[in-house]
C-alpha cells in the first residue's frame, strides 16, 4: 500500500505541490523517476500533450534533465515502476503555459492510500531517450533569478 506524502516540488503551481501519490499514464516518465538516484540534486523536467485536453500518443511531450553528479554523469541507478489502480486519482488541471499556451500535464494525484497491482523492475537501459544532463549550481541561480524560466538550461 503506498500512502501520499509530500513531495519535493520546485514548481509554481500549487497542485504539484499537494501532499499525494502521485502517477502518470507515461511509462517513459514512470521510469526516469524510477531510476532517478537519491543523490540527484535537481530532476527538471516536464510531460504533457498541447492543448487543454489530453490528445493522441504521438502528441505528448517529454523533457528530461538530471542535475550531474560531480565528474559529469548521470545519477541514476535501478528502480521500480509501481502499477496502481486509476479509480482515486485525478488528473492535473489543464492550464494555460506563457509561452507554450494551453497544455495538459501527464500528472495524476490520488490523497488517499493506494495498492500496488504490480511492481516493475526499471534499470536506465530500459528509458527510451537520453536525458539531457545539467549542472546544478548554473541551473538553481537561474531558476531563483527567474522562476518562470523553466528549464534554465542554455
Amino acid at each position: 500500500m503506498l500512502t501520499p506524502r509530500a513531495p519535493l516540488d520546485f514548481s509554481l503551481d500549487e497542485f504539484s505541490k499537494t501532499t499525494a501519490i502521485y502517477a502518470t499514464e507515461d511509462p517513459t516518465w514512470a521510469i526516469a523517476y524510477a531510476i532517478r538516484s537519491p543523490s540527484c540534486r535537481r530532476f527538471l523536467n516536464a510531460c504533457f500533450y498541447p492543448g487543454d485536453a489530453a490528445g493522441p500518443w504521438p502528441e505528448r511531450r517529454i523533457f528530461l534533465s538530471y542535475a550531474s553528479t560531480e565528474d559529469g554523469q548521470a545519477p541514476i541507478k535501478a528502480g521500480v515502476v509501481y502499477v496502481l489502480p486509476s479509480r482515486s486519482f485525478r488528473r492535473m488541471p489543464s492550464y494555460t503555459d506563457p509561452v507554450l499556451g494551453p497544455i495538459t500535464e501527464c500528472q495524476f494525484i490520488s490523497t488517499e492510500p493506494v495498492p500496488v497491482l504490480a511492481e516493475i523492475s526499471v534499470e536506465p537501459k530500459h528509458l527510451p531517450l537520453t536525458p539531457a544532463l545539467h549542472h546544478f549550481e548554473t541551473v538553481s541561480g537561474r531558476a531563483s533569478a527567474n522562476p518562470l524560466g523553466f528549464p534554465w538550461l542554455d
